[in-house]
């Protein structure tokens, strides 16, 4: 009765001998979202390089071209741990489904956005425009919400954002109007009011933080897009997971 061995009419099952590959098999596709990160990180950075330069060369503002500007550390350190932990956060929840590819690629996007209006004080039209097209191609691909969510997200955020930056007497620039809409686009209808409530909150906290430290002053610029970014993020990635406080129906997450 307290016999421990198992009854020879049900010996114990042995273990599988594809178990190892499965777990190799799991690893290595791991390793390769990691290296794919790496990549990501290695090309906005590039691109954070070289795309301000071009626009300061066409525009004749006067920024030092690339090779002559010193690559900030912190931008260096953002863009890497971002897209590491983006592309094997997706690669978890999606494996390798078009899903992925979709967020993944929005997600470097975002990033790279963030990162040059923080170093730059700018948000260039050609990634605005490039997210705008790849939201609404992976919309009819049904990979994101629906062209019509899409469609109706962009509006309802650039009517938003016009109306603020009317309102606010400088406080928004064209640059956050076309980032809303882009981010309209991207998570869609109503999912986008999700998306800029956590950006917003996320400006207004690290603006009451740098005032507070007197690291700015109350008229000096603090660019809002990374903010934004960080709002489209948290809601294209964790959307569901933040319905519950928000308490707005979203896509995502």
């Amino acid at each position: 009765w307290f016999s421990t061995e198992p009854p020879k009419s049900a010996p114990p099952r042995p273990w599988p001998a594809h178990s190892w590959g499965v777990v190799r098999l799991g690893a290595s596709h791991m390793w390769a979202a990691l290296l794919l990160g790496l990549a990501g990180a290695w090309l906005t950075n590039w691109v954070a390089d070289w795309l301000p330069a071009r626009i300061a060369d066409e525009d004749g503002d006067g920024i030092p071209v690339v090779s002559s500007r010193p690559r900030p550390f912190w931008r260096t350190l953002l863009l890497l741990a971002g897209s590491v932990a983006f592309a094997v956060y997706l690669y978890r929840v999606h494996s390798w489904n078009p899903t992925f590819w979709a967020r993944f690629m929005l997600s470097e996007l975002l990033l790279l956005i963030g990162a040059i209006d923080l170093e730059h004080r700018l948000v260039p039209n050609v990634l605005v425009a490039t997210g705008i097209v790849l939201s609404l191609l992976f919309s009819i691909l049904r990979v994101l919400p629906d062209p019509r969510s899409a469609l109706t997200g962009a509006l309802s955020a650039g009517a938003l954002f016009i109306l603020l930056a009317a309102a606010g007497r400088g406080a928004l620039g064209p640059g956050d109007v076309k980032l809303a809409i882009l981010i309209g686009t991207i998570n869609g209808f109503p999912a986008v009011f999700q998306a800029l409530l956590l950006g917003i909150l996320f400006g207004g906290l690290a603006a009451a933080v740098l005032l507070v430290a007197r690291i700015r002053g109350p008229k000096q610029y603090i660019p809002y897009a990374p903010y934004l970014v960080a709002g489209c993020l948290s809601t294209m990635l964790f959307g569901q997971q933040l319905a519950g406080w928000t308490r707005l129906p979203v896509w995502g997450g």
